[in-house]
């Protein structure tokens, strides 16, 4: 359309035109804008959300792991109690049971302190009483914990302790 020809007016008109159907859009490419940054925010949060499932989920599967190697850590660790002589077979079997427990360490595994320590029903589980007394005197069998979880508490004798 040759413009040149148009009257004021008319001129006018298609002007007003155009600047409506430019401000049309406008509005829809900012609504378009909006609809793409609302997308890339759900995304984002998506994205986050499925990192901490994995995250927890990984840290869960650990967590399984330490608590069923506790098993094998202490028939390990009862294998070296019971062995009578100070053989290459006994080093061995104790190196396996150090790198096992260095490994599960290194995951989040940790032992209980016990002996000496003051008995703490969330950490310990009294299975004898010598007097009355809330020292742990003895420690039975091994706790253990994983992050902020315990896995096992500490078999323990509590009283108190004699000063001979």
């Amino acid at each position: 359309m040759d413009y040149t020809e148009l009257s004021e007016e008319k001129k006018i008109e298609v002007l007003k035109t155009l600047e409506n159907e430019l401000e049309e859009a406008q509005e829809e490419s900012s609504e378009w804008e909006n609809k793409a940054k609302k997308v890339k925010a759900d995304f984002e949060n998506y994205k986050k959300k499925q990192d901490e499932r994995k995250e927890k989920w990984q840290r869960d599967a650990k967590e399984s792991l330490a608590e069923e190697m506790i098993e094998v850590i202490d028939n390990l660790e009862r294998a070296i109690l019971s062995a009578n002589e100070d053989s290459a077979l006994l080093q061995g079997v104790k190196m396996v049971a150090d790198q096992l427990f260095e490994k599960l360490e290194q995951e989040g595994l940790e032992r209980i302190d016990a002996e000496g320590e003051e008995f703490d029903p969330q950490l310990h589980k009294a299975v004898e009483k010598k007097e009355d007394g809330k020292k742990v005197l003895e420690e039975k069998r091994k706790g253990y914990m994983f992050g902020d979880r315990v896995l096992r508490e500490s078999e323990v004798v509590v009283g108190e302790e004699n000063e001979s």
